[in-house]
């Protein structure tokens, strides 16, 4: 998908501005020909990797543990229904801590501040092709997982998704 990758280098140079500490830094693309209204439900996959410059870490795996609590909460406020069975679109994970200084040149800083990294896919379930992406960054205490930090990344990456034009419908567990 050429089209991720140009406007991944615009994403995250936008990234490269200084944030306040712990005040996350969100970005979010979606596929150019991508009917995201379409979709109606929606379901969890197994993780991705975080982007590089950030290593999974013993931790990543309970960060996303607590991610997913929040992105379901806003896809639901959104409109979508989450499905126990395969929905319309896949949704993928990924968190990551590295010290990187310039997320842009993706190079690390030794003895920099640790930042987090978490990340939010979402793929077309039928054709398996990657739809949506939105990623967050924020210096972290390394030794600690901020929640309230974790859920700003969610809502400022999913402010812009595409919410559902009509009421959400039963939940279709």
């Amino acid at each position: 998908m050429k089209w991720i990758a140009y406007v991944l280098v615009g994403a995250v140079t936008a990234c490269a501005t200084a944030a306040a500490p712990n005040k996350p830094v969100a970005t979010s693309i979606a596929a150019p020909h991508a009917s995201l209204a379409s979709y109606q439900t929606f379901s969890f996959g197994l993780s991705d990797q975080p982007k590089p410059g950030y290593q999974v870490t013993p931790r990543s795996l309970e960060v996303q543990r607590r991610l997913r609590p929040a992105v379901l909460e806003a896809l639901q406020q959104h409109g979508y229904v989450e499905s126990e069975n395969k929905g319309d679109f896949i949704v993928k994970l990924a968190a990551g801590t590295g010290t990187i200084e310039n997320p842009a040149a993706e190079r690390a800083v030794p003895g920099g501040p640790a930042r987090g990294f978490i990340g939010i896919h979402i793929y077309d379930a039928e054709a398996g092709t990657e739809v949506w992406q939105g990623s967050a960054f924020a210096e972290i205490d390394p030794e600690k997982i901020d929640d309230s930090l974790l859920k700003m990344g969610v809502e400022h990456m999913l402010a812009e998704f595409p919410s559902r034009n009509q009421a959400p419908v039963a939940n279709a567990k």
